[in-house]
């Protein structure tokens, strides 16, 4: 699992613990447990190595944040905004432009990173341009 993969499997991770809480403090929320199933089965697609599975994963999460935003409004802070652009397709309607440009730049600058097989850190570059 590349480092990118790895720090967005690791949000989804964390906003699985988060909606776990949310779930054992509202009964109304409990609701067959499906939200929190499907994160799971997401979490884990998208740790398969495989190319085939993976775009099936990013396109399961994709449909998944959209639905769980949509139905799920007052739940919304819980999203970290990277997994926004990290799935992209719908989930970028919740962003606004300069956000969206931050992030492009984000992507370019691993996209040149990578074509000189110069080394990436994720993190560091994200908190440099989005400081």
């Amino acid at each position: 699992m590349n480092q990118r993969l790895a720090y967005h499997v690791e949000l989804l991770n964390q906003l699985a613990i988060q909606l776990a809480k949310v779930e054992t403090s509202d009964q109304e929320y409990n609701q067959e447990n499906t939200i929190l199933q499907q994160l799971g089965q997401l979490i884990e697609s998208l740790k398969d190595p495989s190319a085939q599975q993976y775009d099936s994963a990013i396109f399961e999460g994709q449909q998944w944040l959209h639905r769980f935003l949509t139905h799920n409004p007052e739940l919304a802070p819980a999203i970290h905004r990277d997994l926004l652009w990290f799935f992209g397709g719908d989930c970028l309607h919740f962003m606004p432009d300069d956000e969206i440009e931050k992030y492009q730049l984000l992507d370019d600058a691993m996209a040149e990173a990578m074509l000189r097989n110069a080394p990436f850190n994720y993190t560091l570059s994200r908190e440099a341009i989005f400081k």
